[in-house]
């Protein structure tokens, strides 16, 4: 990032006596310790702080909503005025942490830093403002959580992040968000949300990275590297505010607790340290800031102690025992907004969240906020609480410091002391660039799953074909037209319909900011099914759902050909995924649930807490086979994947046995050596071919109806497949041998259809339906060994009952529950 020409922005630029250039904050003519950028942050904080007064010290302790003007100028038209402006809240209230919604293009946005800059180095110290702001590289606008990318680059949301899951793409998009936001001056993400999405209901998932809490702490540890452009917090860094501590994901019936009939966190599966993880996981890494959570700890124990039934915000236990002591965190700790005094937006009034101390005044909340141990008041603009606290003896001064030392040292080792201006004119150029848009508009498409496609992998409905005639309403003709079809008014012409709709939720407008939050039902209204049935008449129906979280999708699958979810994508993008030209890579962040039933009786801190869900975490794209000319053994990934493709066709035509390297290279256009050039050997080829049978197999099993055990399901749609299933147990007999190029995949494999069948058999246990006292691990084992010895003689004997010999034991163990 350039700065800017010091004789227009710089401020009251001095040179010290030996030649040493600073900034003359308090215009007192000497480089005071403070102003030396020579010296250590610690040094700098300490000399500081002897010198401001109570209320100074109070006014950095408040970080405060304030509305940014339309042209930039601090004193012209606000974008949503408020009653106290920038200008107001530092020259009258000391408070130099300043929060943003919406912004104007970015160099009036950085016309607006500059401004404001200049009424900080007035006051007397000079303290530069920080400027934060919630999450905005989207496409969700929700004044209470994040904003969309309007200037900015657009990315999918962290949601579909979490679905590509990989730390290389979240780092470089942070990276990206990073230069982006110090263009403009904001030096402060009230992100990353490291809240484990274990609550289907919850309309916050899609500022998650998903239901896996360790996805969610590597993602979280990617996500701050990139916020912080190398090791620590330096001049080009953005500082980020991790939250919501100790993780909000487990919401009682998924409601929020930004609204009073959301305030409580429930922990009925005992897992609050899978919570945690996340939060252990970035302040090992070092994050500046932590946000606590709104909600109430219901029935939580720690340490063999009951913990206060009050928001964490006010919770000492959480903040000073858990979050300091135990974790050793050092660094800011700001509430959530509005714990404090009550909030209007846009004629609308949200009370405190002060829950669980609803009767105390305000001046009490804040005592109790600091005697947890936190720092800095979030979304509050009354610096005279704090200083009222002290005046009257209720809080020592030294308390004080103690907070107001972290937030120094965040700004001192921003550079914003030196640094607190940008370049408006270079502002233009490096805020949503034609590289960032890109990157993001790739991540957009490259984190959408498609869930299927077509009958089989022999009969897909994707890729659409160029020139196709396609009824899209919510599509633009625009959009269609680039992508190479041709867009009809009727969806009698059309060889194919596209639906493009969001996840369902209960509209609700009570509260200021509810109407934002899109939480209560997870299922359709009939409406839409009966529309796609409707168009599945004339064409076959591509439904394209987005999925803030999830979504009762099963009644909706009987008339699609074809089902993608994205996690906020343009119209482009997914039109790219439909046509082929870019693989959709996403696996699905959290599972989908066959009904609400299911969900209303799982527990809301358990990841996945259904028996039977219709698509499991973890579910990876279907392939779209993007159809080529002959191909040579130097294509890459993109050819491998053509091949597997194609010999899972012809296995599945002309069995194991029957099936040659010369009949997959025949079909892809390739030489066998050129085919032996990808994998090998013939083994490894055919290795490849199970990875890939498996994730066909996993969206298949997942989409049958009912609520059978998942060994029954599998045998079902095994039955279907025999070639395949021939193919598996001689692969399998060969890989006992420790050198055999299939001997890792089978070991791997077979861990993670236990770990499934366990799950399957504890949500069973959970629902009564087997008994509590079996050991699910075991009897995961017994339903392996006895489907993997079954298959085996079924390619002896086909008259070998694979799916009765396996219901028979089910309802053995069944048939216990109630003894």
């Amino acid at each position: 990032m350039r700065m800017e020409n010091t004789t227009s922005t710089a401020g009251p630029s001095a040179r010290h006596t030996d030649g040493t250039p600073y900034r003359d904050l308090n215009g007192n003519g000497v480089m005071d310790p403070y102003e030396d950028p020579r010296l250590p942050i610690e040094e700098r904080v300490e000399d500081l702080l002897s010198r401001l007064s109570l209320a100074e010290k109070a006014g950095l302790m408040v970080q405060s909503v304030v509305s940014v003007t339309s042209d930039g100028a601090i004193d012209g038209d606000e974008i949503a005025p408020r009653e106290l402006s920038a200008r107001r809240m530092i020259e009258e209230r000391h408070v130099t942490h300043l929060n943003v919604h919406r912004i104007p293009d970015p160099r009036a946005m950085a016309r607006w830093n500059n401004e404001v800059q200049r009424v900080a180095e007035r006051a007397p110290h000079g303290i530069p403002v920080t400027i934060s702001t919630d999450p905005r590289h989207s496409f969700t606008e929700n004044w209470g959580a994040s904003f969309s990318a309007e200037h900015l680059s657009a990315w999918p949301e962290p949601l579909g992040l979490g679905a590509i899951g990989d730390e290389a793409t979240v780092r470089d998009f942070a990276d990206i968000a990073r230069r982006e936001y110090t263009a403009i001056g904001i030096r402060l993400a009230l992100h990353p949300t490291l809240d484990v999405a274990t609550e289907p209901r919850w309309a916050r998932q899609y500022s998650t990275f998903g239901q896996d809490a360790e996805t969610v702490a590597k993602l979280g540890v990617a996500y701050v590297d990139g916020f912080e452009g190398g090791d620590g917090l330096g001049a080009q860094s953005v500082s980020c505010m991790a939250k919501h501590f100790p993780g909000g994901g487990p919401q009682r019936d998924g409601e929020d607790p930004h609204f009073n009939y959301g305030k409580e966190q429930d922990y009925t599966g005992g897992m609050f340290e899978y919570h945690l993880e996340p939060f252990r996981r970035v302040i090992a890494r070092g994050v500046p800031a932590i946000m606590p959570s709104y909600g109430i700890p219901i029935g939580l124990t720690l340490d063999g102690e009951p913990v206060e039934e009050v928001g964490f915000g006010f919770n000492r236990q959480i903040i000073t025992g858990l979050l300091r002591e135990k974790l050793g965190f050092d660094g800011v700790v700001c509430t959530d907004w509005g714990l404090v005094t009550e909030s209007r937006i846009g004629g609308k009034v949200l009370p405190p969240r002060a829950w669980g101390v609803e009767h105390l005044t305000e001046v009490e909340r804040v005592q109790k906020i600091l005697e947890a141990g936190c720092d800095q008041l979030g979304g509050e603009e009354e610096p005279g609480y704090i200083v009222e606290l002290v005046e009257s003896g209720a809080v020592d001064e030294a308390r004080i410091d103690e907070s107001v030392r972290r937030l120094l040292r965040v700004k001192f080792a921003l550079g914003l002391f030196e640094h607190p201006y940008v370049d408006e004119e270079a502002a233009i150029d490096s805020v949503g660039t034609v590289e960032y848009r890109a990157a993001g508009h790739a991540a957009q498409a490259r984190s959408m799953v498609v869930l299927t496609n077509g009958l089989s992998s022999s009969s897909p409905a994707l890729p659409l074909r160029r020139g196709a005639k396609v009824f899209a309403e919510e599509l633009s003709d625009a959009s269609l037209k680039e992508a190479g079809l041709v867009p009809v008014s009727d969806p009698a012409e059309a060889e194919a319909n596209i639906v493009r709709i969001v996840a369902p939720y209960d509209a609700r407008d009570g509260f200021a900011l509810e109407a934002s939050f899109h939480a209560g039902s997870l299922e359709f209204a009939p409406a839409i099914a009966e529309r796609l049935q409707t168009l599945a008449a004339h064409a076959p129906v591509i439904l394209v759902v987005h999925l803030e979280r999830p979504a009762i999708l099963e009644p909706l699958f009987p008339s699609c050909a074809a089902f993608l979810v994205e996690f906020g994508a343009s119209d482009d993008a997914v039109l790219e995924v439909l046509t082929g030209r870019t693989r959709a890579e996403g696996r699905l962040p959290f599972d989908i649930p066959r009904s609400v039933e299911a969900v209303r009786t799982s527990r809301v801190d358990v990841p996945g807490d259904y028996a039977s869900p219709l698509f499991p975490a973890g579910q990876p794209s279907a392939p779209i086979r993007r159809r080529a000319p002959r191909r040579t053994y130097a294509q890459g990934r993109e050819s491998q994947e053509l091949i597997l493709e194609t010999a899972l066709e012809i296995i599945e035509r002309k069995g194991y046995g029957a099936t040659s390297l010369r009949d997959i290279a025949e079909a892809v256009g390739m030489t066998q050596a050129g085919l032996l050039h990808h994998f090998g050997t013939k083994e490894n080829l055919l290795v490849e071919v199970l990875r890939q049978r498996d994730v066909v197999n996993r969206r298949i099993v997942a989409a049958q109806g009912g609520d059978d055990p998942m060994t029954i399901r599998v045998a079902r749609h095994n039955e279907s497949v025999p070639a395949l299933v021939h193919l598996y147990v001689n692969l399998e007999a060969a890989a006992a041998d420790g050198e055999h190029p299939a001997h890792e995949f089978f070991l791997r494999r077979e861990n993670e259809v236990l770990a499934s069948m366990r799950r399957d058999i504890e949500a069973r246990q959970q629902a009564g339906t087997v008994a509590r006292d079996v050991d699910a691990s075991m009897m995961a084992r017994v339903f392996l060994a006895l489907s993997d010895g079954l298959q085996a003689q079924w390619g002896i004997n086909p008259e070998v009952d694979l799916v009765g010999t396996i219901e028979w034991l089910w309802a053995q163990f069944a048939e216990r529950k109630g003894e």
